[in-house]
């Protein structure tokens, strides 16, 4: 911020920033830990921003917001894992915004995808979340996960081989996949963010 922003001209330009990226980062939350969450981690996020206000980046904040949501997203699930309230990656329940839709046909492909995706490492696993959740390009993805863009796309190529595995093997502990489940559509949308 320059030196000539009084106090009312920087909050704001930090209401400004807020709304028009709290749903984004809000959303983030929802798909890693729940609706239960999802709030306190958006709000936490923000309340970062503000005391960091100076190091936001101004052309693409986003990744940024995402870096530090991040850290507050794995903070919360060490401290349910070491509870014993969760066990998987991803929160059980429906997670969509209300009134969004949710074809039946899908979810037996989302629970397919869903399983694969919970296989992979928690790097691998959020480099994935990045680009087909939050719409991330390589390069921003790159700057959450704090790797270089080169790295996140041989950890793309990886993670993409590793899905592909997984949606062709039985899954672990005896689980039941699905006898509906088709594996097209994942296949399609692990291709879509080169």
């Amino acid at each position: 911020m320059s030196g000539d922003d009084t106090e009312e001209g920087a909050g704001g330009l930090f209401t400004r920033f807020f709304t028009g990226h709290y749903d984004d980062v809000r959303r983030y939350a929802l798909r890693r830990l729940g609706p239960d969450a999802a709030d306190d981690v958006a709000a936490e996020t923000f309340s970062v921003a503000w005391r960091r206000f100076d190091r936001v980046p101004r052309d693409e904040p986003l990744p940024w917001l995402y870096g530090v949501a991040r850290n507050i997203v794995r903070a919360r699930f060490r401290e349910l894992r070491r509870q014993g309230e969760m066990s998987t990656p991803f929160p059980e329940g429906d997670h969509r915004e209300p009134g969004a839709p949710d074809p039946t046909g899908a979810v037996a492909e989302r629970d397919s995808a869903l399983r694969a995706l919970g296989r992979l490492g928690e790097t691998d696993r959020e480099l994935i979340m990045l680009l087909a959740w939050e719409g991330l390009e390589v390069r921003d993805a790159a700057r959450v996960l704090g790797c270089t863009t080169a790295t996140a796309r041989v950890r793309l190529y990886r993670a993409r081989r590793r899905i592909e595995r997984f949606l062709d093997q039985p899954p672990p502990d005896g689980e039941r996949r699905p006898a509906a489940a088709p594996r097209t559509p994942a296949r399609t949308a692990l291709k879509e963010n080169p």
